[in-house]
């Protein structure tokens, strides 16, 4: 039907055209040429006769009117043209992603046969648990009969026998519940939350008769209850009696260390030799080159990019370097604003309102004149290159651009030389493939010897050899075994993966991520599916996610731990089951941001929307919002093509909201997450008082501001964020009104500067991190009711430091504080520096990191600093401290320092030690310098050090760089090569200095 439109439409064009030559206009001319003296059928040798008979042919005047008709109507043609290739490109993108759609519905069909309602089923009893503990835990029963906690208890355990008996399995693997029931469990457990959070938001806004409002809605939830439980007791007697069932899944832990196995990079070593070869020392040519790397999904193109932009050549020739992730479903203004803040560093307060083509003008000017090697990962499309390249500037300085793309067509367009420029990645060879395997399911250590060990090995090599050389298949298969301690578990594991071989690559990969999927444990797959409501390829706050999870009640509490622990372990259980990929790590090796695979995503989408936990809004949604969403827990929204919200939405959270589409009429009263990317607060209003059971609320700040949120019934709040629309100043105060004390759930408060009225008596007991907090809120009073916080950022500007920044030694009476940062601007030198803190005493004693920024202290502090008995890292940046020594004068000082940042500090030339002895930072690891351009001499000590695996400089001086080389040596010279030292962007600042002051 296409090609027909479009060649109706060209032939109609075309006949129109024709009959506007002049030489068609003269019907004598006209007759001659169709008819040519009697012929009926002219052949091609009349016409070309005819065309050059000066009888036939017109006068000038003819000729140029003809030649400027021809050439309009060869531009037509070519609009006509492009809006033809750019309607098929769209076409035929629809129809692979429906292909794509399909073949991943076909395994939900014949591979996950169930698992997804157990994942639904798992997450609906979880989070009804959380609710009712909430409730029990709190005072809102105070003055109640003691008949209703009675009931909620009851049920409390009846959910909990249930969900023991959900993760139960027979012998023959398959659940002990069937899927009937388990659809019954979920919707009584979904039923039984609503009531007992109606019944919570009724005591919260006070009751005349609260004894008849929890009878009313508590005993027919206790009946449901009572049903399902007595027909799951029912199929447990008859399938233990028939399969003698376990009554309960195993939580066995890995036989190995299989802790933290990231995406590393097994084999292509050449390929990442030639690659970094080519892309350092060019071609010959000066000109902008851009090298296409292909191949299927699951293949290792994104993995190979990352390796080379992080290679110490590419460093080192290369200035700018970057990471844009295009993606099927992209957003032009997102990727020209992390290209001009992440990447260029020239963002500001105009960006987010600045059209498209002007935020694309900007990106050039930033990128003008600089060499710049920038990767574009996961590219889908012509028409997505086409739309994106005008954005590098050819500099004629030899920049290069890194493209990975799935499809080869897509690769040799983008290419600047197909025959050189085009890399197609290769399946691992079968070592290789075996080299990954083994440190994905062994890690480094292999605990196991001897006959066992060759058992193993021989299951592991029959599982290499059906992946096909596939890294992502590798490594989702040695994930699942990772955590499988028998021979009998493997050999299962390799049979399922044995079936799958005669499958096509990209239908093989999709059945091995099911198999991962499947092989769960149960508190995993709510928390793995929720990865869906981000956008495909982004990157994670680890942060957000561990909030945004609690905040659904995916994890839930057993014992002394609190929810972030909980949380975490999962997320690092599903990092170390190869199905979520680290991305960036903070100097102690904490996990900062994370993300999934393209078919991981595909799979959570799919598998969360089949259960009605999750809606995601994307760009191929035709289906009118009223009639899809109204009974899912979650909806994202990842696209802005679809229609208005509709008003009777009862979703639980709303992901990925910005001002352009979001109405106060959408918000349920149920409503558990809001993530407003960018909406203000201001609009908000009172509608906010009655989402009592809101849990997760993050929304924008413009200026400075009162919140005048009608929060006093926000009660079941744990994270409030406001984030600040940049330029960000330290000038835009968020004043939170007295109530913010009443909400005892809180956990998380987050604002760019906040400011808190007195407590009174109150305390915020479940208050673990605050960020922003002014420093005139910064007294005893204040710090007694958040005694609890483990996690403190004081920020402001230098009008909010009290003159004698006394405040600081406030801090003591912060005991559980573990991690605590200052920023403010720089201080005026009239502040009297000399009672910032007088003992290591000033700070609590459990403090194990320290971020300070423009305090402009004297480096005489750090003799206190040193002192502090679990200080393990500290970041000095921005002035944080002033003077051209920094000399560490004890003998025993950071025992426990592991991690030292130094970012900026302008004005130190030496860091020396007045001990030879290896007592001062004993324990130091890593050392990081940045942009200290005077800086010429670090401690001489260091080259005693036993545990410095480390030394980073960037934007140093070179005299610096040598200084730590000789370390390096001295090392070696003693048996010890862990020590790494990497340079780059090394320039002599003070001979540049001598040079501009002449």
């Amino acid at each position: 039907n296409l090609i027909y439109r479009l060649v109706s439409h060209f032939k109609s064009q075309l006949s129109a055209n024709i009959a506007s030559f002049s030489i068609f206009q003269h019907k004598e001319r006209r007759r001659s040429i169709y008819h040519l003296e009697g012929e009926s059928n002219p052949s091609h040798q009349s016409l070309r006769f005819v065309a050059n008979d000066p009888r036939y042919l017109g006068n000038k005047a003819d000729k140029e009117k003809d030649q400027l008709q021809l050439k309009s109507f060869k531009e037509e043609i070519s609009e006509l043209l492009k809006e033809a290739k750019a309607i098929i490109n769209g076409e035929l993108e629809k129809n692979a992603q429906g292909r794509r759609k399909s073949q991943i519905k076909w395994v939900n069909v014949i591979f996950l046969a169930g698992q997804v309602e157990m994942a639904a089923t798992y997450a609906a009893l979880t989070s009804v648990l959380g609710t009712i503990d909430k409730l029990l835990r709190s005072n809102l029963l105070v003055g109640l009969e003691e008949v209703h906690k009675q009931q909620l208890e009851s049920l409390d355990k009846m959910f909990d026998t249930l969900q023991v008996s959900l993760i139960g399995k027979c012998d023959g693997g398959e659940p002990i519940i069937t899927k009937g029931l388990q659809r019954r469990i979920k919707h009584v457990a979904l039923y039984a939350e609503d009531k007992v959070e109606s019944l919570m938001k009724q005591l919260i806004i006070g009751l005349d008769d609260a004894d008849e409002c929890c009878r009313a809605k508590l005993d027919k939830v206790s009946q449901q209850a009572i049903q399902v439980t007595d027909s799951v007791n029912k199929e447990l007697i008859i399938k233990q009696k028939i399969n003698n069932c376990p009554e309960a899944e195993s939580s066995t832990s890995p036989r190995l260390d299989a802790s933290i196995r990231e995406n590393v990079m097994e084999g292509y070593n050449e390929e990442r030799e030639r690659m970094v070869q080519r892309l350092t020392r060019g071609s010959g040519s000066n000109n902008l080159e851009v090298v296409s790397v292909v191949g299927m999904p699951g293949i290792g193109k994104t993995t190979f990019a990352k390796t080379i932009l992080f290679d110490n050549s590419i460093k080192r020739v290369f200035r700018i370097r970057g990471w844009i992730t295009v993606s099927n479903n992209y957003d032009l203004r997102k990727l020209l604003l992390v290209l001009l803040c992440d990447v260029i560093r020239m963002g500001d307060g105009n960006d987010n309102t600045m059209d498209i083509g002007k935020l694309a003008e900007r990106v050039q000017q930033g990128l003008k004149g600089e060499k710049y090697f920038i990767v574009v990962d996961d590219i889908w499309s012509k028409d997505a290159w086409d739309r994106i390249s005008h954005w590098f500037p050819d500099c004629d300085n030899k920049s290069r651009i890194l493209l990975t793309s799935r499809d080869r067509e897509v690769g040799e367009y983008a290419a600047t030389n197909p025959n050189e420029s085009l890399v197609p990645m290769r399946p691992l060879t079968q070592d290789e493939s075996r080299c990954l395997f083994y440190h994905k399911a062994f890690g480094k250590k292999y605990s196991i010897r001897g006959s066992e060990f060759d058992e193993f090995e021989k299951v592991g090599e029959k599982v290499v050899t059906n992946c096909k050389g596939l890294p992502l298949m590798i490594t989702a298969v040695a994930g699942i075994l990772s955590s499988k301690s028998k021979l009998d578990e493997w050999m299962e594991v390799a049979q399922s993966v044995s079936s799958l071989v005669n499958d096509d690559d990209y239908k093989q990969c999709l059945k091995v991520v099911a198999l991962s999927y499947n092989h769960l444990p149960s508190l995993m797959k709510p928390c793995f599916l929720h990865f869906g409501v981000f956008p495909k390829a982004h990157v994670i706050s680890v942060k957000k996610l561990i909030r945004l999870w609690i905040a659904e009640g995916l994890v839930n509490l057993k014992g002394v731990e609190e929810f972030e622990q909980v949380a975490a372990r999962v997320l690092h259980d599903l990092i170390g089951k190869s199905l979520v990929i680290v991305e960036k790590r903070s100097l102690d090796g904490q996990i900062k941001t994370c993300r999934i695979h393209d078919l991981f995503h595909d799979l959570c989408m799919m598998e969360a929307e089949s259960e009605k936990l999750l809606y995601v809004v994307g760009s191929d949604s035709t289906t009118m919002i009223s009639q899809l969403y109204t009974n899912f827990r979650w909806i994202s929204i990842q696209s802005e093509n679809y229609d208005t919200f509709s008003s009777s939405i009862k979703a639980r959270s709303l992901y990925n909201i910005n001002d352009a589409y979001f109405t106060q009429d959408f918000l349920s009263k149920r409503m558990r997450v809001l993530d407003l990317e960018e909406y203000y607060t201001s609009r908000l209003s009172k509608v906010t008082g009655d989402l009592v059971c809101l849990r997760y609320l993050s929304v924008m700040t413009a200026e400075t501001c009162t919140v005048d949120l009608p929060i006093t019934n926000l009660w079941n709040l744990q994270t409030l964020i406001f984030f600040e629309m940049p330029p960000y100043s330290l000038n835009k105060l968020v004043t939170l009104p007295e109530e913010i004390w009443q909400m005892s759930q809180l956990r998380h408060l987050y604002a760019r500067d906040i400011h808190l009225s007195s407590p009174g008596d109150k305390v915020l007991g479940n208050l673990q991190s605050v960020s922003g907090l002014s420093p005139c809120c910064c007294t005893r009073e204040i710090f007694e009711g958040i005694k609890k916080v483990k996690k403190l950022t004081i920020r402001g500007s230098e009008e909010e430091c009290p003159t004698d920044l006394k405040w600081i030694d406030n801090l003591k009476y912060l005991q559980h504080l573990e991690s605590l940062s200052i920023e403010t601007t720089e201080l005026p030198h009239t502040i009297n520096r000399t009672h910032w803190f007088t003992s290591p005493d000033s700070f609590p004693q459990k403090l194990k990191k320290l971020k300070l920024s423009y305090t402009c202290l004297p480096w005489e502090y750090m003799s206190i600093i040193s002192k502090l008995p679990e200080l393990e890292e500290i970041q000095l940046k921005n002035e944080a401290f002033l003077g051209d020594e920094w000399k560490a004068t004890d003998q025993i000082g950071f025992q426990k320092l592991r991690f030292l940042l130094l970012d900026n500090l302008t004005t130190l030339e030496k860091w020396t030690t007045t001990t030879v002895s290896h007592d001062h930072f004993p324990s130091l690891e890593h050392v990081i310098i940045t942009d200290c351009k005077f800086l010429e001499e670090i401690p001489q000590g260091f080259s005693d050090s036993k545990k410095l695996e480390l030394i980073e400089l960037n934007k140093c001086d070179p005299s610096l760089v040598a200084f730590a080389k000789e370390i390096q040596e001295k090392h070696k010279e003693l048996g010890r090569n862990k020590l790494k030292v990497t340079a780059y962007n090394s320039v002599s600042f003070k001979e540049q200095w001598k040079h501009l002051m002449k």
